[in-house]
């Protein structure tokens, strides 16, 4: 609506030149210089005018051709407005004792462009060409709401092929197309109504638009009724609230809804035209928009079948070349990744193929993001390919070239997961740093996830995690590429008695089986992992009847395994052989064999009973754990 605002200064101007040249010649004379001089007197900016002819009566008729007006120095092109044609009539009494009454106002080809510099200076305020610069009033808000006690009457105000450009101090573009626009009043005291018909960035628009009168309008900075609706597609925005600043569009309050079965206009209109997905949307919230900061708070509603409990978005536009600067808190109910990313890798005019187990998400960390993103995310579930989790709490903040996740947990078989790291830019892709912990997970649990065959262990298990991939393009990429160090332990569990006098090979077990389990007193495992394959050394169980010590290897990408293992002689009985045991094969069929009297079996006992040598990150988590020091 700024260029409202410069509209309103054409008219009053051109009619007001009028008055001084004399009605005699009125009909036959060329205004076009007299105007333009006043103009440029009013605005300080340079104007041109081609043609202004002007007929005389109880309405002055103003016919004018060729209109420009210069932009500011510093602006993104030479002139700020042109006009094609311009034709209206005003109440010639009303020149003497305003407001300007109009009517029968038809304006063909306008373009304007309403911008600020990379320093902030808006281009729509003007000066007159005498005013005096004087010291900058410090206390007044650089947005701070125009007079607006002479804006015009308007009956009946028809704005035809034209357009209306607004570009932000960094750069940003919001093109409107006004194909026919209209306004009109029964009176001053009657509602304003306007109906638009055009298109933003390119996509279909149509707004129709119930306002308080001019009367109310001329009382700004007093709040002024507002109700539009706005279509595009199967989109529907409803808006209902207030305005402080009218001709500025700002000092908004109100009520929003967003409604769209495939979200396709509000994408086109976002600028995603090649995202394929179909994304059913209904939104509500109160909206408000002062001077550079844009606010949504108390929003509800849905999106793709993902229920938004409560959320609140804060923008505030950058200055002098800074970025935008998003806050964001959302609350959600459960939220299927699966379902919400559907489509988003997928070629335009591709439909997504396969089941949900191939969601990945795109791993992108730009070197200059607009905006900068601070956001806070949780959800009560969440399902990710075969996973399902609860709990989600996310913590996460965008900066240049990097994404830092400050806090991150969820739930996943009874345990709770932390984590926290970072995303880096890289030449080739993207850097993961990460660290996370798992407490209190059962250990039975955790092994059907993995795949693995039924184990005589039983208990509850606590993991840390260092992790790093490089130059990774998806989350999925980046688990398959991953390296990683880890301590597993155990401080209250049980397992089958008849393992610890197997892994010791006691004698006893030719002539009895023997039933039940043994406490564990402690359990310790350090893990090594590198793009899926890894090793486990040492892995220590400390029971009352035995300490058993083991090495493994594995490969998650063929889902196999290799492991010793074998109990320490000082700690078994007399029968025991300390005999080491090797289980070997895939995870849900492994097979059970002795391990040769040999160089690896020493190797293992001399292995396992080193002293262990953690990651700095991973020591305090293991400090208390008694299978961290060696056995004798």
């Amino acid at each position: 609506m700024r260029w409202l605002t410069s509209l309103a200064l054409i008219v009053p101007a051109i009619t007001a030149c009028t008055l001084g040249a004399g009605l005699y010649w009125v009909d036959h004379k060329d205004f076009a210089s007299l105007a333009a001089q006043r103009i440029a007197h009013a605005t300080g900016r340079s104007v041109e005018i081609h043609h202004l002819h002007v007929r005389a009566g109880l309405w002055l008729t103003a016919d004018l051709e060729g209109l420009s007006i210069a932009n500011i120095p510093g602006g993104s092109r030479p002139q700020m407005i042109t006009l094609d044609t311009l034709h209206a009539q005003i109440r010639l009494t009303t020149l003497l004792h305003g407001p300007v009454q109009s009517r029968d106002v038809i304006i063909t080809g306008f373009s304007g462009i309403f911008e600020r510099t990379p320093e902030r200076q808006p281009n729509w305020r003007f000066a007159p060409a005498d005013a005096q610069p004087g010291p900058t009033n410090t206390d007044k808000p650089e947005n701070d709401a125009p007079d607006t006690h002479w804006f015009p009457g308007i009956r009946d105000v028809r704005i035809l092929k034209s357009d209306v450009t607004y570009r932000s101090a960094g750069g940003s573009s919001y093109d409107a197309r006004l194909d026919n626009m209209h306004l009109s009043s029964q009176s001053d005291t009657s509602p304003l109504l306007m109906t638009l018909a055009g298109a933003y960035n390119g996509t279909p628009v149509a707004i129709d638009t119930t306002m308080a009168s001019i009367a109310m309008l001329r009382l700004s900075p007093r709040p002024y009724e507002a109700k539009a609706k706005i279509t595009s597609g199967d989109l529907e925005i409803g808006f209902d609230g207030t305005l402080t600043d009218v001709l500025n569009v700002d000092g908004i309050k109100g009520h929003i809804t967003v409604k769209t079965p495939t979200s396709r206009p509000l994408l086109d209109l976002a600028g995603l035209k090649d995202f394929q997905d179909t994304v059913p949307m209904e939104i509500n919230g109160n909206f408000s928009h002062l001077q550079d900061s844009w606010h949504l708070e108390q929003t509800s509603g849905q999106i793709k079948g993902t229920v938004i409990k409560d959320a609140t978005f804060d923008l505030e536009e950058g200055n002098h070349t800074k970025p935008d600067d998003i806050h964001a808190n959302i609350s959600l109910g459960a939220l299927d990744v699966n379902s919400m990313l559907a489509g988003l890798s997928q070629p335009k005019g591709k439909k997504p193929t396969g089941r949900a187990a191939h969601t990945d998400i795109p791993l992108q960390v730009p070197l200059k993001p607009d905006p900068l993103l601070n956001i806070r995310l949780s959800a009560t579930q969440v399902t990710y390919n075969d996973l399902s989790m609860s709990g989600l709490a996310l913590n996460a903040e965008q900066a240049p070239g990097k994404i830092v996740v400050h806090e991150l947990s969820l739930g996943y078989l009874g345990t709770t997961i932390r984590a926290q790291g970072s995303l880096k830019a890289a030449r080739d892709g993207t850097d993961i740093d990460a660290q996370f912990d798992a407490r209190h997970g059962d250990i039975d649990r955790l092994r059907k996830a993995a795949g693995f065959a039924p184990i005589p262990v039983k208990g509850k298990l606590g993991i840390q995690v260092i992790a790093s991939a490089r130059n990774a393009h998806t989350l999925n990429e980046a688990t398959r590429k991953a390296d990683l160090s880890a301590a597993v332990s155990m401080e209250q569990g049980e397992i089958a008695r008849e393992i610890v006098e197997a892994a010791s090979m006691d004698l006893r077990l030719i002539f009895r089986r023997p039933k039940g389990t043994v406490p564990i007193t402690c359990l310790l495992g350090v893990m090594e992992l590198h793009q899926g394959i890894g090793t486990v050394a040492p892995l220590r169980i400390r029971t009352s009847i035995g300490i058993v010590a083991a090495k493994a290897s594995f490969d998650l990408n063929r889902h196999w395994f290799d492991l010793v293992f074998a109990s320490r002689p000082f700690s078994t009985g007399f029968f025991a052989l300390d005999i080491p045991v090797r289980v070997k094969g895939p995870f849900d069929s492994p097979q059970l064999s002795l391990a040769a009297l040999s160089k690896q079996g020493k190797a293992l006992l001399a292995e396992s009973n080193t002293v262990t040598t953690l990651p700095p990150a991973l020591r305090s988590f293991a400090s208390g754990n008694a299978c961290l020091r060696p056995t004798r």
